[in-house]
């Protein structure tokens, strides 16, 4: 089995600290335990607006300063990889789940369970195109990243509290429409993906979990790809990263060979995505940073399934 060595770990956290966004080196650095998880909380601060929500291009393809759903949901994301959830007793935590599940609930509250990720000012800054405010994106994005949400607000959110309710009540709506589906987005399985592991950290709707999973293992099994280098191809590490059945097991580990096979020679790993169209300078910006963020994306996926040879305790 292919494993990340030692050297190439050290090297590639020196790389991220010398070339990445602060957030990136943040959870690189959390990710490796060199820092402490909670260094997390400080660098989102950065990020985060007077309505709750997140802006200021923490998705590097949306340079928007404004609140976008999208942008709480990557928010979100990033706390989830990092293992924060509802039990964590920090002020600076609360503080920040408090006032992003109020600018999701309250703000820009759900219609029938589904948010659009999108939101108008979006036209206003450089962004890729799928992240133009139009009705093609809003289907392009289905269900995600609502029904990742949803399953992000079960998961750091106390039960006492008015937002876990809220979150239950238009899960059901979403479970719905989600078990009534033919077909789905890549988008939506990896937002079905994210919704089944909250579901499973916070041992909830346990016959859900399971539902939920036959019909993604269903789906996935006659969709999956193994173009590895096609950032908008079904892989395995996106469309079944929380799908356990022992059919995708050869095809994830395939793709973890694949990561390590693609280190660049500066040690981490090039990014070759596209915004779509030639209508913005700064996606040249976004690229070098995706560089760092993308290295964060795999090496976590490394991690999670045992090809480290050796990381930091």
């Amino acid at each position: 089995m292919k494993l990340l060595t030692k050297a190439q770990q050290e090297d590639m956290a020196y790389q991220v600290s010398l070339k990445s966004r602060d957030i990136d080196i943040c959870m690189f650095s959390a990710l490796d335990g060199s820092l402490p998880k909670e260094m997390l909380l400080d660098a989102l601060m950065l990020y985060v607006n007077s309505d709750g929500g997140f802006g200021h291009g923490l998705y590097i393809d949306n340079y928007n300063v404004n609140s976008s759903v999208y942008q709480v949901y990557e928010a979100f994301r990033l706390l989830d990889m990092l293992g924060f959830d509802s039990k964590c007793d920090n002020e600076l935590y609360d503080m920040i789940i408090n006032k992003a599940c109020n600018y999701l609930y309250n703000r820009v509250p759900p219609v029938k369970g589904v948010w659009n990720p999108n939101t108008k000012s979006n036209n206003d800054y450089a962004h890729s195109k799928e992240f133009e405010y139009n009705e093609e994106n809003k289907k392009l994005f289905g269900l995600h990243p609502s029904a990742a949400l949803l399953g992000y607000t079960l998961l750091f959110v106390k039960p006492t509290k008015a937002y876990y309710k809220k979150a239950l009540k238009e899960l059901e709506t979403v479970l719905k429409e989600f078990y009534s589906k033919e077909e789905f987005t890549k988008y939506e399985l990896i937002s079905f993906n994210s919704l089944l592991n909250s579901l499973r950290k916070t041992n909830l709707l346990v016959e859900d979990q399971k539902k939920i999973e036959e019909k993604l293992t269903e789906y996935v099994k006659k969709v999956i790809s193994l173009d590895f280098a096609n950032k908008d191809a079904n892989r395995p590490l996106d469309v079944a990263l929380y799908l356990n059945d022992s059919a995708f097991d050869d095809l994830k580990n395939k793709q973890l060979d694949y990561l390590l096979d693609t280190i660049a020679s500066h040690g981490m790993w090039d990014y070759n995505g596209s915004w779509g169209y030639d209508k913005y300078a700064e996606e040249d910006s976004a690229k070098l940073k995706w560089i760092g963020c993308g290295t964060v994306n795999n090496y976590f996926l490394l991690k999670k399934y045992g090809r480290l040879e050796w990381f930091k305790l």
